[in-house]
């Protein structure tokens, strides 16, 4: 979608299209569709035509429509002012008229055309005259009139006024975080029937095509390609890997690994664009040719939002306390790439930053951010660098502390607003736009203000969108700009026409005011980077010095609001301080933060804090440590893994692990690696050794930390450890104890069996002649101590009966 500074849409059927604004006001009963010459002459015709519309319940009968004017002159702008009320001079001459007889019904219309030869008129000399389109009913009573004006040049030579233009491209920000868009009203604005659209297609003043050509790359004209090549699936970078040794044998055999150092911050080039499209220096900028000069006030913050939009898929609130709604990619054509960089391009700061209040509330870093973000953000949109010497304070005004900033950016030139640097007392005619500043004496270049004429903004500021309002807005500026060319102010003058940043003008409206400083004799279109002040000593103090108005003091944003996006900040900082290298991805969502848009939005503004804040804690939670099962230690000792996760798509993190035991009599954590890098969408794997004295349950807690030990998720991950071996460790005691017992008994029993074994073998040896046999003992054991079973012996069993003839 983009028009970068991008600025138009393409495709009409990708949205709906965005008409002008219908006019909510009733339809006026005189509506006037051409007054011509624009500069009426003596010897012109003056001719004035449009449409009577019976806006009343009734018919209406004999209708006239006629011109009443006056032969004196406006003497001054303020009585242009009174008269274009219709609460001033009454007009008394009358011009031509046009009678219609019978009836006009209710919502009835009927068109008329009036015309008379100047010379008729009576006009005396150059200047701005009344002028009344009326209509009146067969009674004479007023059906609706018309306040406009008639220029007149006469014989007289007209001294032309030199006009500089600065045509704004500004919206209100429209994003939260960078995904994020509060409504549709940027994407409305684009397109062609938008007010941003209408405003390049007019300053363009070249026709302009929206259509896509099939064969152009609109991706890569516009620079909207900045996604870095993913990484191949199965590299090894996006596969998990430990950050320890292979295994975990390994490791336990090798010892711990030491922890690595922090990587060094990366160092942005400073010529390198975000997208990587460098600036050619040597290439020669298109100048314009034809049509009138016009200095581009483009807000970068506005610039990125467009360029943001066409990149890729993004969230629309439907309202700022709803949930997001996925909306589809619409891409739009850059005609502004291609046609503004033929005019000069000044930038506000990023998002129109409230400097003031930020360097009132010691916020020097931010207001320093702006300045620099917007110069980047119109180098990647554009493709060209913004004049640098020009400042644009948001809403035209500054104190001398902004002027010191820009100034320390290399800007001399402040587009400011007359309520800045007011016209002097004394004065009764317009001064020219050039006002010196103070300066300090070592200053390259002198500073001085272009003050844009405030009557002339009001002007451009008319309704221009219904029917008729664009013919009368045009006249007005011709007889405004005729007044101020008529003054006799003596030296030559240039007047900075510059409508306000919200100017929604129509496209009749803003195709003919820069047709008019074509086409008016007494204007003369002027280059605004031309624009220099006189020499010292022949400048006039016409303008009082710089000033900053109290109103404009109240309006800031307040020390609480600030307050506010500082606790934003806070989280910010958090979240930058475990990216690898000068990344901060949410600078820009701060700043917009920190706008003047959100001085009189308190409840959106407030809207939108939280869903910065909310976003910002979410890509915190993207670097995570993924639960595991319970951890069983088998025996004293284990190693067990703990995985980390970063999720986030295009940031590189460095995180330190903490990991400590909840009972550490209990349970002992030994050394692991602490400190470590991911890629974006990587895991990591560290392995942790643990050491239990006693069976049992022990809690360890597991936290990410950054460089300085903050942790960066609220909560600790909690592993269960489970020691279940010191059971065995009881049984093999035992088994020790057991081996002992038995190594002192067994000499014991050996000496035993051995003589029991050498009882036996005497028992089993044959009676020889030389040794008979002995008779063994009547009862008892026998000499080996082993008690044998009784054997009768027929040779003396009669010998072992008693007298009873018992056995003895």
């Amino acid at each position: 979608m983009a028009m970068t500074a991008v600025l138009l849409p393409i495709p009409a059927t990708l949205s709906p299209a965005f008409a002008e604004p219908e006019n909510e006001e009733p339809a006026h009963p005189v509506v006037v569709h051409r007054i011509s010459p624009d500069a009426i002459e003596e010897d012109s015709t003056l001719r004035v035509a449009g449409e009577v519309i019976n806006t009343t319940d009734g018919p209406v009968e004999d209708v006239t429509v006629r011109i009443r004017y006056s032969r004196h002159s406006f003497t001054s702008r303020e009585e242009l002012d009174e008269f274009a009320t219709g609460e001033g001079w009454q007009p008394n001459a009358q011009g031509p008229e046009e009678e219609f007889e019978g009836r006009l019904g209710p919502e009835g219309s009927l068109e008329y055309s009036l015309s008379t030869p100047v010379e008729d008129l009576g006009l005396r000399s150059n200047g701005v005259y009344p002028m009344v389109v009326e209509a009146l009913d067969g009674e004479g009573d007023r059906l609706g009139a018309q306040y406009t004006f008639l220029p007149y040049v006469g014989d007289e030579d007209v001294t032309a006024l030199d006009l500089a233009w600065v045509w704004p491209l500004m919206n209100a920000p429209e994003r939260a975080d960078d995904d994020t868009f509060l409504s549709e009203d940027l994407h409305d604005a684009v397109t062609l029937e938008g007010r941003l659209g209408r405003l390049l297609a007019a300053g363009a003043q070249v026709p302009l095509s929206f259509d896509l050509d099939e064969d152009e790359d609109l991706v890569e004209e516009l620079g909207l390609d900045t996604t870095e090549a993913s990484p191949d699936p199965e590299s090894p970078e996006t596969e998990e890997s430990p950050t320890e040794a292979e295994s975990p044998v390994e490791e336990a055999e090798e010892g711990p690994v030491e922890t690595s150092p922090p990587p060094p911050e990366a160092t942005p080039e400073d010529e390198a664009t975000e997208d990587g499209n460098d600036v050619e220096e040597d290439e020669e900028a298109p100048t314009r040719t034809e049509g009138v000069p016009v200095t581009w006030a483009v807000d970068p913050g506005t610039l990125d939002d467009i360029r943001r939009m066409a990149a890729e898929e993004h969230e629309v609130l439907e309202g700022p306390m709803e949930a997001p709604a996925g909306t589809d990619l619409i891409r739009y054509g850059a005609p502004a790439r291609r046609f503004l960089p033929a005019d000069t391009v000044v930038a506000t700061p990023y998002a129109g930053a409230d400097l003031a209040a930020l360097l009132r509330n010691d916020m020097n870093a931010d207001a320093n951010a702006s300045l620099r973000l917007a110069r980047d953000a119109v180098r990647r949109s554009l493709d060209l660098e913004a004049d640098g010497d020009f400042a644009v304070p948001a809403r035209g005004l500054m104190d001398e502390n902004v002027q010191a900033l820009f100034s320390e950016h290399g800007a001399h030139r402040f587009l400011l607003r007359e309520s800045a640097m007011p016209a002097a007392s004394r004065l009764s005619t317009t001064p020219t736009a050039q006002a010196p500043l103070p300066f300090e004496e070592d200053v390259d270049e002198e500073p001085f203000a272009l003050v844009a004429d405030d009557g002339l903004t009001k002007v451009l500021s008319m309704p221009s969108h219904g029917p008729g309002e664009s013919t009368l807005a045009l006249q007005r500026f011709a007889a405004e700009t005729a007044m101020i060319a008529t003054e006799n102010a003596g030296d030559d003058r240039v007047l900075v026409a510059a409508p306000a940043s919200d100017w929604d003008p129509g496209q009749e409206f803003a195709s003919g005011v820069l047709e008019a400083t074509e086409g008016l004799p007494w204007l003369s279109a002027e280059r605004l980077d031309q624009v220099e002040p006189a020499e010292p000593g022949e400048r006039e103090e016409n303008r009082e010095e710089l000033s900053y108005p109290e109103r404009a003091y109240d309006e800031e944003l307040s020390s609480t609001y600030l307050g506010h996006v500082e606790d934003v900040r806070r989280d910010v900082r958090l979240f930058n301080s475990i990216l690898v290298g000068d990344s901060d991805p949410f600078r820009s969502a701060i700043v917009r933060l920190e706008s003047v848009y959100w001085r009189d939005r308190e409840v959106l503004a407030g809207s939108t804090r939280a869903l910065i804040s909310q976003s910002v804690q979410s890509r915190m939670e993207d670097v995570r440590i993924i639960p595991g099962e319970p951890v069983t230690l088998a025996s004293s000792t284990g190693i067990t893994g703990v995985l980390v996760a970063n999720d986030l798509e295009d940031e590189t993190v460095y995180v330190h692990l903490s990991i400590y035991s909840e009972n550490s009599e209990r349970l002992s954590v030994g050394d692991y690696t602490s400190s470590f890098e991911i890629d974006p969408g990587a895991k990591t794997t560290v392995y942790v050794p643990l050491s239990a004295r006693i069976n049992g349950s022990t809690t360890v807690h597991v936290s990410l930390q950054n460089a300085d030990g903050e942790p960066i998720s609220p909560q600790d991950t909690l592993i269960q450890v489970n020691a279940t071996g010191l059971g065995t460790q009881a049984l093999l005691i035992s088994g020790i104890g057991l081996l002992i017992l038995i190594a002192a008994l067994a000499p014991r029993a050996l000496r035993k069996w051995a003589r029991r074994q050498a009882t036996k073998a005497r028992t089993e040896e044959p009676p020889t002649e030389e040794s008979p046999t002995e008779e063994p003992p009547a009862e008892g054991p026998r000499a080996g101590g082993v008690q044998e079973p009784d054997v009768e012996d027929p040779e003396s069993t009669d010998d072992r009966l008693d007298e009873g003839g018992a056995r003895t």
